[in-house]
């Protein structure tokens, strides 16, 4: 049977989603940051913006990241197969371009039909 991971599930994606929401929320004033993240116009940065701007100085990009969460998804569904010969798609998923992968195809598809109505459910 697979292992539990909470980040797979509904409240795991919410608290995930929290996370992200509240590093946009969180200013850092400049007066205790190192003068190279000030920001001279805003008075302060987000938490966000900071974690990109190590990010950045440490050469960890968004395409890295993103190969990290390829590896990790192709690590769980190896050992998934390893122990029941068969695997779920239980890994990480950016909703939001498996929206647009969808409406492509449904729209590329010429007997799929799609109202204005079904674009705006997404």
């Amino acid at each position: 049977m697979s292992e539990f991971k909470f980040e797979h599930t509904v409240g795991g994606k919410l608290l995930k989603e929290l996370e992200t929401v509240l590093r946009d929320c969180i200013v850092v004033p400049n007066s205790w940051l190192p003068e190279d993240f000030h920001d001279k116009i805003r008075g302060g940065r987000t938490l966000a913006r900071l974690e990109q701007i190590c990010d950045k100085r440490n050469g960890r990009t968004e395409h890295r990241k993103l190969k990290e969460l390829k590896k990790d998804n192709v690590e769980n569904y190896r050992q998934q197969f390893a122990e029941n010969e068969s695997f779920e798609y239980n890994g990480h998923v950016n909703e939001m371009q498996l929206h647009r992968n969808e409406m492509a195809f449904c729209d590329a598809h010429p007997a799929i039909e799609i109202d204005d109505d079904d674009r705006l459910e997404g």
